[in-house]
């Protein structure tokens, strides 16, 4: 990464989400302000022409196409490794920023070298705040927000964090988080074990390791359409979650949580089994189920 005077980087994965893609890349240069920014683009293996549309819509903007889905923590540090913002965003395509959000982020990081990184308020399309920074994962957690226990512990549930106070947390939803460049650097980017969910989990942990600060700035928002690269693998998407949650718990947890933590996901993937047979979809979908959650349910008892 050589370094420039320019102030933000933004990183942004994409994966078959053409028109919510060009939709963030302009909603970003319309909201940028006065910072020196360059925006990189990092597609994997789209089959909507989503490259071939942000280089003849932005010529601007960096685009690497990649020829597969290397997933999300692999495509973000090809975008770090040629970024030269002093702050790198790493951005889901499925947002649109609001106006002054960047602005904010990066003086923020400017005037706190204490901070390693911000996150934002985030709001659904219909302008409803949603949590976008949370408690990092524990085993009580887990067991809290399960589904025969929640109706009881609902009440303990965290306030939402779309509103209130400034605050410093402990991990941000990576939808939007903005990252020092150096802190990166330091770190040596997102974990490429984690194809898609829980980096950001993992980069946030390694970012109060090192000895700094993770805060919440609720004066910069953004929309966040949540989910919008696998509309058509819900299955699939789940079945990712699971094994980054997998690996997550064998990177961060102590031997005795680690092994109570892995039985409670193997219970889970257990009851999922045998609600299989009677789930409703085609049969063919049903098999795929069973097997996924069969070489997950392997995966959770390795040793």
């Amino acid at each position: 990464m050589a370094s420039s005077p320019l102030d933000l980087s933004i990183s942004i994965v994409s994966y078959n989400t053409r028109e919510i893609l060009l939709a963030c890349v302009r909603s970003v240069y319309e909201t940028a302000g006065g910072l020196a920014c360059e925006v990189i683009v990092v597609d994997n293996g789209s089959r909507d022409g989503s490259a071939e549309a942000v280089r003849a819509r932005f010529p601007a903007a960096v685009v690497i196409a990649n020829q597969d889905n290397r997933g999300y923590a692999r495509a973000s540090n090809q975008a770090l490794a040629v970024c030269r913002g002093r702050h790198v965003l790493l951005l889901n395509s499925d947002t649109l920023v609001k106006a002054d959000a960047l602005e904010r982020m990066v003086r923020y990081l400017n005037a706190h070298p204490d901070a390693g990184a911000v996150g934002c308020a985030q709001l659904d399309a219909q302008g409803r705040p949603m949590r976008s920074c949370f408690r990092f994962p524990t085993l009580g957690e887990h067991v809290r927000h399960a589904p025969v226990l929640g109706r009881f512990l609902a009440g303990r549930e965290e306030a939402p964090a779309g509103a209130g106070a400034e605050r410093d947390v402990e991990w941000a939803n990576g939808a939007c988080l903005m990252v020092r460049r150096s802190v990166l650097e330091k770190l040596g980017g997102l974990d490429e074990r984690f194809f898609m969910y829980f980096e950001d989990v993992d980069l946030c942990l390694r970012i109060h390791q090192s000895g700094l600060r993770l805060v919440y700035l609720p004066g910069a928002e953004i929309v966040h359409l949540v989910g919008q690269s696998g509309l058509g693998d819900r299955q699939g998407l789940s079945h990712a979650w699971d094994l980054s949650r997998i690996l997550y718990v064998e990177k961060h947890f102590s031997p005795v949580r680690r092994a109570l933590m892995k039985t409670w996901i193997a219970a889970g993937l257990l009851a999922r089994l045998m609600r299989s047979p009677v789930s409703s979809g085609e049969p063919g979908q049903r098999v795929l189920h069973v097997r996924q959650t069969l070489g997950t349910l392997r995966r959770a008892l390795r040793r």
